[in-house]
């Protein structure tokens, strides 16, 4: 009795480590097309959120709200540093919800005081959906490096994505370097401006127009346990190409 009790409990959890690795394949595939943009505000722009949102201080200053500002990589360490423990950030499935709504707290509470002066309803969800996007990002950022340069092949449960989100961060730096040597070389800043512009639309066009390649279909997706949440959940839709075309010109040459 003993040993059949043993058995059945080693296939019960073995089930559900498979299942929790399927949810997991299917949140990094989910997250992989939700951050597919060269920088960050590209990513805004293919989930249509503005890139900026103009706020007015009490003194009735208006001023503007950077959406990239939330993904700054300087702003993401102070705040995994105010954590009383380390954070495992190479789980979407179990932390990605639960790390974005610490980043609003320590945002609003700790950071600085012009996120305390998001007043309106449109503002609160302009700043959960830009919070969960640059969350969701910065997993999969921890992912690549975890899998790329610690050699750590349980860092995605997904081997496909780890490669699509490989080619994804080396357009970025590749990209992010150019408009450095842009901005060194050309003296002119309208000029410069005007370049860096058009370097980040021709990567917006780059990544739209060429899909992913060839995956391996995942197995059906297991129920969702109680507290586990999709990236897909967590954000507005993608939007089609002719509106991610549009949004993309608009802002694609911020950072």
């Amino acid at each position: 009795m003993h040993l059949f009790s043993s058995s059945l409990h080693t296939q019960v959890g073995t089930q559900e480590q498979s299942e929790e690795r399927i949810l997991e394949q299917y949140a990094e595939r989910q997250a992989l097309s939700a951050v597919r943009g060269a920088n960050f505000t590209q990513c805004l722009a293919l989930h249509q959120l503005p890139a900026d949102l103009e706020l007015v201080d009490p003194r009735g200053r208006s001023f503007l709200l950077h959406g990239k500002d939330l993904c700054n990589e300087r702003t993401w360490n102070k705040f995994l540093a105010s954590l009383p423990h380390p954070v495992n950030l190479l789980s979407l499935t179990q932390n990605a919800e639960p790390l974005a709504r610490l980043y609003r707290t320590w945002l609003i509470t700790k950071y600085t005081q012009r996120y305390r002066w998001l007043s309106t309803p449109a503002h609160i969800h302009w700043f959960e959906q830009v919070t969960a996007l640059a969350v969701i990002r910065k997993v999969m950022e921890a992912k690549h490096h975890a899998w790329t340069y610690e050699q750590n092949e349980h860092a995605f449960a997904d081997a496909w994505c780890a490669t699509e989100m490989s080619n994804l961060m080396v357009l970025s730096a590749m990209t992010a370097e150019i408009a450095k040597a842009i901005h060194h070389i050309v003296k002119q800043p309208e000029q410069a401006k005007e370049m860096i512009e058009q370097l980040f639309d021709a990567q917006a066009t780059h990544l739209r127009e060429n899909p992913f390649h060839m995956r391996q279909p995942l197995p059906p997706l297991p129920p969702l346990p109680e507290g586990v949440a999709l990236p897909q959940a967590l954000l507005p839709r993608i939007a089609h190409h002719t509106e991610e075309a549009e949004a993309s010109s608009s802002v694609s040459g911020k950072e």
